[in-house]
């Protein structure tokens, strides 16, 4: 075989992926590489290997972001055995929990280095300028996406931006040094993708594909996290404005299995997926491992693999009387503790027992608007901050607040709780927690550690880096309590 793109500054960070053997898999085929990168269909699939890499069975955003955010905190309990060793909080290693060497570390890696080849090989092509454009937009959005979720569970990371170079040691890089390559990655993205209703327009229906709305969101959220209110209030009005994007009427048709794609108003970019395929094709498995109330038979075509991952009684008691929001939970009579159902995502008809084809929604408009209402309350603009959290409160059947009863600090509690009761397992909550009430979530893994005296609570902000990873890869440097 010619000479194939080289992964190898992704082999050292994999330290167990065979990169030419993923690369001829899901890209290349049997096809040189001088014979591939000539038409827009080489572009497209390449792109896509990059969507598909985030989200396979069992790895990267098919389930660990639930995993890591909500059930790293008081919002959600049980597991499955993959799961105990994160949400116990104890004896965290390079090798524990497991599933962030099998489960996480491979795919996000995987899918930065389809964005990297496609961003090193496609402004070359001689294809479509639109076609072109859109394909290297959307390898900005999708590095920018995956290294927002690596700084955020990880720390800072590596900086991995072309095939080109293979150096066999890559050292660390701060946390502000990512937030800058997150933050120019989804402003080229911007200038390049096309928004929802020119992709509509254009018949478009592949609806997993990042627009420019999906890229000021996400923008908006590095921005938020950083701390940076007023650069983040205003990607959120580029959004609000757009007019591309409304809230659903009824909160948990978000999530119905009837309500996917362009015709779903509220949400931004999401990761579909698809269920009864042989073999497994991005498909969510969450549903297989939830706790079943015995008064609800709906879920009972998925396989029992003794999963038990339910909500805690003290976050479905924490919702205000006639909020609709808590209509995606179920309160058992059952004598398990914590007898809470999550419900919020419906079975799939197609399951095959394990697999889902339930869409996973990365971005959509009520976080745009909570994430404003919050960056305008640290702002000090409480009317404004209000308005739009009053929003989200009349579609779940909520009064208005009153913002003549708040304090910038008030306001912000309770517009984390709002983001707490809107957006529960959609893989946000233990970075909230991190960003709005830190000290709150340190006293909560304190309850859960049985070592956290020894190492301190704070270690278990932050994942381990795989062992496999770090010994490949000696400037690697393991986080802190970990070493």
């Amino acid at each position: 075989m010619k000479k194939l793109l080289l992964f190898i500054l992704t082999l050292t960070l994999l330290a167990t992926f065979s990169c030419e053997d993923v690369l001829d898999e899901k890209i290349y085929g049997q096809i040189a590489d001088s014979d591939y990168w000539n038409t827009e269909l080489d572009a497209e699939t390449a792109i896509k290997a990059a969507y598909a890499s985030a989200r396979g069975g069992w790895e990267g955003l098919s389930f660990w972001q639930y995993c890591v955010e909500d059930m790293g905190t008081n919002i959600a309990t049980g597991g499955y055995f993959a799961t105990f060793d994160y949400t116990s909080y104890t004896g965290w290693s390079g090798t524990t929990p497991d599933f962030v060497d099998w489960g996480i570390w491979p795919s996000f890696w995987e899918s930065i280095n389809y964005a990297n080849t496609v961003l090193d090989r496609v402004p070359d092509m001689d294809i479509d300028e639109n076609v072109k454009n859109r394909v290297i937009g959307e390898a900005h959005a999708i590095r920018a996406m995956i290294y927002f979720h690596l700084v955020n569970w990880f720390g800072g990371m590596p900086e991995v931006t072309t095939t080109k170079e293979t150096p066999l040691e890559i050292p660390r890089q701060s946390v502000e040094s990512n937030y800058t390559l997150i933050e120019n990655d989804l402003k080229k993205a911007l200038d390049l993708l096309p928004d929802k209703s020119t992709l509509i327009s254009m018949g478009e229906t592949d609806y997993g594909r990042v627009t420019s709305g999906a890229a000021w969101s996400l923008l908006a959220r590095a921005y938020l996290q950083q701390g940076k209110w007023t650069e983040c209030a205003a990607a959120t009005l580029e959004v609000i404005n757009s007019g591309e994007y409304s809230l659903e009427p009824d909160y948990l048709d978000i999530f119905s299995l009837s309500n996917v794609g362009f015709a779903n108003t509220e949400v931004i970019w999401v990761l579909p997926f698809i269920a009864g395929t042989s073999p497994v094709v991005d498909a969510n498995v969450l549903l297989v491992y939830l706790w079943r109330a015995p008064e609800i038979s709906d879920y009972n075509a998925y396989y029992d693999w003794n999963g038990d991952i339910r909500v805690t009684t003290g976050f479905y008691t924490s919702f205000e009387t006639g909020d609709k929001r808590r209509e995606g939970l179920f309160g058992s009579t059952d004598g398990t503790a914590n007898p809470i159902m999550l419900l919020k995502y419906p079975p799939d008809p197609s399951t095959d027992g394990f697999n889902s084809g339930t869409d996973y929604p990365l971005v959509r408009y009520a976080d745009v608007l909570l994430m404003r209402a919050e960056a305008l309350a640290n702002l000090k603009d409480i009317e404004g901050a209000v308005d739009e959290v009053n929003k989200v409160r009349a579609r779940a059947g909520l009064p208005d607040l009153d913002p003549d009863n708040y304090t910038s600090v008030s306001l912000l509690n309770h517009i984390h709780n709002e983001r707490r009761w809107e957006l529960y397992f959609e893989g946000h909550a233990k970075r909230d927690m991190i960003r709005m009430s830190k000290d709150n979530l340190i006293e909560y893994i304190k309850t859960q550690s049985a070592d956290w005296e020894s190492y301190t609570a704070e270690r278990y902000l932050l994942l381990p880096l795989p062992s496999n990873a770090t010994a490949s890869n000696p400037l690697l440097t393991q986080n802190p309590g970990f070493e």
